[in-house]
């Protein structure tokens, strides 16, 4: 409870109601019964999939069934740059995915998914409702028009492989490893020795189960959702990236509504990123512990500081790209 209180109080902070004061003069309450689409890659029971559900059940429940949110998960609406893509132009009217996609758009989004950057989950957590996180999606905002509304915890992301029990980035070297098709992934998995191959999230099982890949890296959650541990026998925990998602929309989308459903949105997106926050940090330690003890994987400890030193120089040139000063906020984040 502790825990879940401490994540509630950094999500209301870190959604100012003031943002959305535009186009509310004119915005008048209806009882109208609206829908809207939300689309995400991921499977409907994973804990995104869940979270898009709860969401979807927050809104209805807090607009008194005047809002319909349909939910389109495991890639129904494209691949995670067509849905972030059709958020950008109001096609989709919400998404739960990273932010890898907007750091394309504004480097600066790139310290939320550096590697070895965020001390544990609750760093992450902190960060994102600190001055230092708000300011750099306040950035995002002005310069594509497109808003968080809430901050769920993505998961801890550890590397997989069949055949190759590596300790150390060395012992990678060779190994194709499958990532999302986005510039800091790519860096990253090549920074720790691995070869990177890009490929949609819906094409992974079939590409490591033929051999087309030698392996993946993902949170403990997202290898058992997607089945993962079924054609992969090593899990080596390198931890290099603690991720986390978001809820996006499109700032004047939600500011052209009326208030009232502006505020059955805002206050749902809070509630469901709290219950979302929770269950994934349960749902993480269940997995890995399946994993070990169910589902037959060998769970290695890795040279977890031999991977750090080996993402370093990356880190330096990330630095340089979102700004001086910004890594140095972040880790002051107590």
């Amino acid at each position: 409870m502790k825990r879940m209180k401490m994540i509630g109080i950094i999500l209301l902070v870190a959604l100012p109601l003031s943002v959305f004061a535009a186009g509310q003069k004119d915005a008048k309450p209806t009882n109208e019964v609206v829908h809207y689409r939300l689309a995400t890659i991921q499977p409907p029971d994973s804990p995104v999939g869940k979270a898009a559900l709860k969401f979807a059940e927050l809104v209805k429940e807090k607009s008194a069934g005047t809002v319909l949110i349909d939910v389109y998960p495991a890639s129904q609406l494209g691949n995670e740059k067509d849905i972030i893509d059709g958020v950008e132009m109001g096609t989709i009217d919400f998404t739960i995915a990273g932010t890898a996609e907007w750091a394309k758009r504004l480097k600066m989004m790139k310290i939320f998914e550096a590697p070895f950057v965020y001390r544990n989950r609750d760093h992450l957590v902190k960060f994102y409702g600190s001055d230092a996180g708000k300011e750099v999606l306040q950035e995002l905002t002005k310069k594509t028009g497109v808003k968080s509304l809430g901050f769920l915890y993505y998961g801890t992301r550890d590397v997989t492989t069949g055949k190759v029990p590596a300790k150390t980035p060395a012992e990678l070297n060779g190994v194709k490893l499958r990532c999302p098709d986005q510039p800091l992934y790519v860096q990253t998995v090549k920074a720790m020795g691995a070869t990177p191959t890009p490929m949609a999230f819906s094409e992974v099982y079939l590409a490591l189960q033929q051999g087309t890949v030698d392996g993946q890296e993902n949170p403990p959650a997202t290898i058992v959702t997607m089945k993962f541990h079924e054609v992969q026998k090593y899990l080596i925990k390198t931890e290099h990236i603690v991720a986390g998602v978001m809820i996006w929309t499109k700032d004047a989308f939600i500011a052209k509504m009326p208030k009232s459903r502006q505020d059955a949105i805002i206050a749902a997106a809070n509630e469901a990123s709290v219950w979302a926050n929770e269950y994934s940090f349960k749902m993480e330690d269940e997995y890995l512990t399946k994993m070990g003890k169910e589902y037959g994987m060998t769970i290695i400890e890795p040279d977890k500081q031999a991977f750090m030193n080996a993402a370093q120089a990356l880190l330096d040139t990330y630095e340089q790209e979102w700004g001086p000063g910004l890594l140095a906020k972040v880790r002051a984040v107590k």
